[in-house]
C-alpha cells in the first residue's frame, strides 16, 4: 500500500514508456511530414477529439471505480479480520473457565489464540500463493505444522482445528453452550472473511473491462496527432504525448489496484496487518516477543 502523499511518476513510467515512445515517434513523423513534406492529408481537423476524449474519460473512470471497489472491499475484509481476531482472543482468554490445578486447560485456552494467529498468517500466504510453513512452524511447532502440508486450503483446516479445540474445552467443562455458541459464531465470521477474499482473488474483473479500455486508449492516442497537427505544427508531439500519458496513466493505475492480493505496492498491506494482529494477540497472552511492526520501505508498506 502507498503511504506517501504523492505517487512517484517513476512507478508509472515502466508500464507506460514503451507505448509513449512509439506514440512519440509516430507524432514526430506526422508533424515532420505535414510541415516539411507537405502531406496536408495527414491533418483531419474534423475529428471530434473533445467528444471522444470525454466519452473515453467516463469509461476509464467507470473502470477505475470498479477496480477501487475491489481494493477497498479487500481492505475492509482485513479490517474485519483484525477485529474478529481480537474478539476471539478476548473471548478465549476471558470466557473459558480454567482450573489452576489442570495445566491442560490453560494450554488449551492459549492454543486457541495461537491458532488464530496461525490462521491470519496462513490466509495471507494462501491469497498470495506463498509458502506458509516457515510462519506456521514457529507458531505451532514442527509436528503440528507438518500435519498441515497435505492440505490445499490450510486456513480452512486451521478453523477446523480451532473448532475442535473449542469442542475439547466444552468437554472439559471450561465453557457452557451459550459461550461456545458465541465463539463458534466468530469462527463462522472467519470463514466468511476467507471466502470473500477468495472470491476477489479468484474472480478477476471481466476481461472486457481490461482489454477494451486499453484498446480505446491506444486508438485515441493514435488519432490525436491527426487532429492537432494542423493547428500546432511541430509543437504537436508535445501536446499529443501529454494527452497520451494522462490516459495511459489512468489505465495503468486502475490495472494496478484491481487485484489487491498480489503482493505489489498497490495491494492490501497483509504483511503489516498480519504482524500487527500477531503482536496484539501475543500481548493479550502476556507474551513479550522480539518482533516489531512492519516498517514502510520508500513510502510503501506490504
Amino acid at each position: 500500500m502507498i503511504l506517501t502523499d504523492r505517487f512517484p511518476l517513476r512507478r508509472i513510467w515502466p508500464h507506460a514508456y514503451k507505448r509513449l515512445l512509439v506514440l512519440l515517434a509516430f507524432d514526430c513523423a506526422v508533424a515532420g511530414l505535414y510541415t516539411f513534406a507537405g502531406w496536408e492529408w495527414l491533418s483531419i481537423e474534423a475529428l471530434p477529439l473533445a467528444q471522444l476524449g470525454s466519452a473515453l474519460a467516463i469509461f476509464l473512470a467507470f473502470r477505475a471505480n470498479a477496480a477501487y471497489g475491489r481494493w477497498w472491499e479487500a481492505r475492509q475484509l482485513w479490517g474485519s479480520l483484525v477485529n474478529t481476531s481480537r474478539a476471539i482472543a478476548r473471548q478465549a482468554l476471558t470466557a473459558l473457565d480454567v482450573d489452576a490445578a489442570d495445566p491442560r486447560q490453560a494450554a488449551l485456552r492459549d492454543d486457541i489464540v495461537v491458532h488464530q494467529v496461525a490462521f491470519v498468517h496462513a490466509l495471507r500466504c494462501h491469497l498470495r500463493k506463498q509458502n506458509p510453513f516457515p510462519e506456521l512452524t514457529g507458531l505451532l511447532g514442527a509436528e503440528r505444522a507438518d500435519a498441515l502440508r497435505g492440505y490445499a486450503n490450510v486456513p480452512n483446516v486451521l478453523t477446523m482445528r480451532m473448532g475442535a479445540l473449542l469442542q475439547q474445552a466444552r468437554e472439559l467443562g471450561m465453557i457452557d453452550s451459550m459461550r461456545w455458541t458465541a465463539l463458534d459464531a466468530n469462527l463462522t465470521t472467519l470463514a466468511n472473511i476467507q471466502g470473500a477474499c477468495e472470491r476477489i482473488k479468484n474472480t478477476p474483473l471481466p476481461r472486457q473491462f481490461s482489454s477494451l479500455p486499453r484498446a480505446l486508449v491506444d486508438f485515441y492516442c493514435w488519432i490525436v496527432p491527426l487532429g492537432l497537427v494542423a493547428g500546432m505544427g511541430l509543437a504537436m508531439p508535445i501536446a499529443s504525448v501529454l494527452i497520451s500519458f494522462t490516459l495511459i496513466a489512468i489505465d495503468s493505475a486502475a490495472s494496478g489496484i484491481e487485484d489487491p492480493f498480489e503482493n505489489t505496492i498497490n495491494d492490501t498491506p497483509m504483511t503489516a496487518l498480519s504482524r500487527g494482529i500477531e503482536l496484539t494477540l501475543r500481548e493479550m497472552l502476556g507474551q513479550r516477543v522480539p518482533l516489531r511492526n512492519v516498517q514502510a520501505i520508500d513510502g510503501f508498506i506490504y
